[in-house]
């Protein structure tokens, strides 16, 4: 005789044990464990949690054919919008410049005056350490207001940024921020110390211009600084040299005057004073922005998980809908 299924019930805590009788010495081996069957649990039951966690890639395939109409529309009209944008956006042209510190001899006698003299030069106001060229400070003054706003308003750059169809012209503080930002890139390379100036604009021959003008200025806005400089500490030193009659003093500030004189008559000679182009800037034939190929990629990628996203979010409403109408009905 075949035993039927059972499931055998384990108990988990001591509470749920039976209490078990007392019997008489040498029956202890008769007692035997009881099967109890549980109705509906056969050895192959799986309870009723358990599902199918395989995805059926047949049954979403007809979804998307059910909804192909959807699903190409949406396709469509993504890639119309890709195409406008790629094909209707002004297009973006840099042009750029290499250019380099310029270097400046020294002799030894100017390194001995910095040394000997330093105390009564620092009075006088008087750079023997040729700080003109710190590269840092020179990058700093190129994209500085004091330097930018001037060069806007003399090239008649404020009008070029309109707004829109109602042609309001901006302020220029606003054109300074859009231009030094957007427009203007400076790069330096710290292992050749050459450093890239890009101009980006819609008109490329009118990029290269302005990325050759900005270094011509910079270098004259910079020489003249060093002029008003040297020409001020001249007129210091003479005037403490009519007070003293020392004559170590004398000589001393002789040779400070001297150093000064060197420095206008080098800055008077020197036309690029601070930056050396070594690659002048031309109208660039290529555009950089925008890239027609990449957002034809990324609107084609978008348009198609869009498409998917629209045609499943249709069939869940719909199956939820059917769903609701079944429940009212019961």
């Amino acid at each position: 005789m075949d035993k039927p299924d059972l499931k055998i019930h384990k108990l988990s805590s001591r509470k749920e044990h039976p209490a078990t009788p007392e019997l008489p010495e040498g029956q202890e081996d008769q007692l035997s464990v009881r099967y109890v069957a549980v109705p509906g649990y056969g050895p192959d039951y799986v309870g009723p949690y358990a599902e199918d966690d395989s995805i059926d890639l047949l049954a979403l395939w007809r979804v998307l054919a059910q909804y192909k109409h959807v699903l190409l529309s949406v396709f469509f009209f993504g890639m119309l919008l890709a195409i406008g944008f790629a094909f209707l956006s002004t297009p973006i042209y840099r042009a750029e410049l290499v250019m380099a510190p310029s270097t400046e001899e020294k002799s030894g006698g100017l390194s001995s005056l910095a040394g000997q003299f330093g105390g009564l030069a620092s009075l006088a106001g008087v750079n023997l350490s040729g700080g003109g060229n710190d590269v840092d400070r020179v990058l700093a003054t190129l994209k500085s207001r004091v330097f930018l706003v001037p060069f806007l308003q003399q090239e008649k750059i404020v009008p070029l940024f309109a707004r829109g169809l109602s042609s309001e012209t901006p302020s220029t503080l606003d054109v300074y921020e859009t231009f030094s930002e957007d427009v203007l890139d400076i790069r330096k390379d710290n292992k050749t110390g050459l450093m890239t100036l890009g101009v980006e604009w819609r008109d490329p021959v009118l990029a290269a211009h302005w990325a050759n003008t900005l270094v011509a200025r910079l270098n004259e806005h910079q020489r003249q600084a060093a002029i008003k400089e040297a020409q001020q500490s001249i007129d210091y030193l003479n005037q403490q040299l009519s007070k003293t009659s020392v004559v170590d003093m004398q000589q001393a500030i002789y040779r400070l005057i001297e150093s000064q004189t060197r420095a206008i008559m080098l800055a008077n000679v020197k036309k690029e004073y601070v930056m050396q182009i070594i690659d002048p800037a031309l109208a660039p034939e290529k555009r950089v922005r925008p890239q027609r190929g990449l957002i034809l990629v990324l609107g084609t990628v978008l348009s198609v998980m869009a498409g998917i996203f629209i045609v499943f979010l249709l069939h869940g409403l719909k199956v939820f809908r059917q769903q609701l109408a079944q429940s009212e009905v019961t």
